[in-house]
């Protein structure tokens, strides 16, 4: 579990060092950063690579957002959105989890954000599966 925290963090950066983010790229740089195919495979079920509708717009933030965001975390929150590594669910709790912060959120805090919420819905996912498995054994 270590190595694939590393992994998301380095999507996680990843995606706001590159301009093209798609599911090769992140594939390549964690396969030249010294992680096996399985460690490799992994990390990516956490994101959502071609699981839902492709979004062709942007996101617009509301003038409270606005005031919460630096420049830096909007557009970051725009890459993920248009990036389609993580649905538009995932990118609206996030949102929604900062904007409960006192503070003026930055590019990092929407980073550690994303990373703690992705881990949530991944062991949230588990726990139902585990329950479904248990009901029908």
């Amino acid at each position: 579990m270590d190595k694939i925290l590393i992994a998301l963090n380095l999507i996680i950066d990843f995606v706001e060092a590159y301009d093209n983010i798609d599911e090769m790229g992140i594939t390549d740089m964690l396969y030249n950063s010294g992680f096996e195919e399985y460690e490799i495979g992994q990390a990516l079920t956490y994101l959502d690579f071609g699981n839902f509708t492709e979004v062709n717009g942007v996101r617009y933030f509301s003038p409270s957002e606005k005031d919460k965001f630096s420049e830096g975390a909007m557009q970051y929150i725009q890459k993920l959105q248009l990036s389609g590594a993580v649905d538009l669910m995932v990118i609206e709790e996030v949102i929604d989890r900062c904007m409960d912060s006192d503070n003026k959120v930055d590019v990092e805090m929407v980073k550690q954000t994303l990373l703690m919420t992705l881990i949530e819905k991944r062991r949230f996912y588990m726990d139902i599966n585990k329950n479904i498995d248990e009901l029908l054994n």
